[in-house]
């Protein structure tokens, strides 16, 4: 899936990223016995006064399946892939006031972890700071990326909110199949900023201009 998503943003997305996203949950999510994908709406943390975008995707259940070092005392901890520490959170939809919805991919985690006596995914109103998947190095993306898009795809089939977020990056690549090298050249293109300041022309000096007139040879 991952190449999957390389596809998709590069091609379709990349002039509109949405590099970094704070947002806070609109309700409380329950933890649910056995499962391990959650819908999420969530709101732009943003001032009471302003205009404020609205994101949906999916949280979801990792565990620590990687070896972690320790930095204060070299130990290596081993990895423990049957110990849920906490849910991941994936945006795919951006819908903010008089613009049009956006496809996006912003990963972030949970403050909530699902240790014992905890009862909830995520409650309404804590934020999470997220940020766009392709922006970042690969090494620096979180170590959970791989396994909680496993985990999505093998609970899609009894779980409607993995479901969904499979069936749209599905419709998102095959969105990106129709579209052309040419135009993910342009779509680059229009995503670098300018290099240098644009060339200005020189503006005739306004103390002079009731006193002489130009020269019209001298005009290039």
């Amino acid at each position: 899936m991952l190449d999957a998503l390389n596809v998709i943003f590069i091609a379709a997305n990349i002039a509109a990223q949405t590099l970094n996203v704070v947002a806070n949950a609109d309700e409380d999510i329950l933890i649910q016995k056995d499962v391990k994908v959650y819908a999420v709406s969530m709101t732009e943390q943003a001032p009471m006064w302003s205009k404020k975008c609205k994101y949906e995707g999916v949280m979801v259940e990792y565990a620590r399946d990687w070896e972690e070092e320790q930095l204060s005392t070299g130990t290596i901890l081993p990895a423990e892939p049957d110990k849920p520490i906490g849910f991941a959170l994936i945006l795919t939809k951006e819908r903010c006031p008089e613009k049009e919805e956006r496809a996006i991919f912003n990963i972030g985690s949970s403050p909530s972890s699902p240790f014992f006596g905890r009862k909830y995914v995520i409650r309404e109103g804590n934020a999470v700071d997220t940020r766009d998947f392709l922006s970042q190095k690969e090494e620096d993306r979180p170590k959970w990326t791989p396994q909680v898009l496993r985990t999505i795809e093998a609970e899609a089939p009894k779980n409607p909110a993995a479901q969904h977020f499979l069936d749209e990056i599905r419709s998102r690549t095959a969105a990106a199949d129709a579209i052309t090298p040419q135009q993910i050249e342009i779509k680059a293109e229009e995503a670098q900023p300018a290099d240098t300041m644009p060339t200005q022309e020189p503006q005739p000096d306004p103390t002079q201009a009731g006193n002489e007139q130009a020269d019209p040879g001298s005009i290039n």
